[in-house]
């Protein structure tokens, strides 16, 4: 059989868009708040799924794009709270806070 080329490829394929993925999310660059809108509420619960594709690495992503979204429409930061079912993580409830 020769299907050893073909599953080196496919490893080295993923090794690569793995490689070039970490590097663009480790570049972001910093985030700016704007001005509020007059009807920005002061404080904004979210949910974050931990479901969806691969959950060791989809959580911690969803996480970081939350923080940097917040922060550039002015919230900070406030607290973290798991949803667990039946003993699984489901996902986290974030707060944010505007500044």
């Amino acid at each position: 059989m020769k299907r050893a080329p073909l599953t080196v490829a496919s490893l080295l394929l993923a090794a690569a868009i793995g490689a070039v993925g970490s590097v663009a999310l480790g570049h972001v660059g910093p985030a700016r708040a704007d001005t509020a809108p007059a009807g920005a509420p002061q404080s904004v619960t979210v949910f974050i799924d931990a479901h969806f594709g691969m959950r060791k690495d989809h959580l911690a992503g969803q996480l970081t794009r939350s923080h940097a979204d917040f922060a550039a429409r002015g919230y900070r930061y406030v607290d973290m709270a798991p949803y667990n079912e039946n003993g699984d993580l489901v996902g986290v409830f974030v707060t944010y806070s505007r500044r």
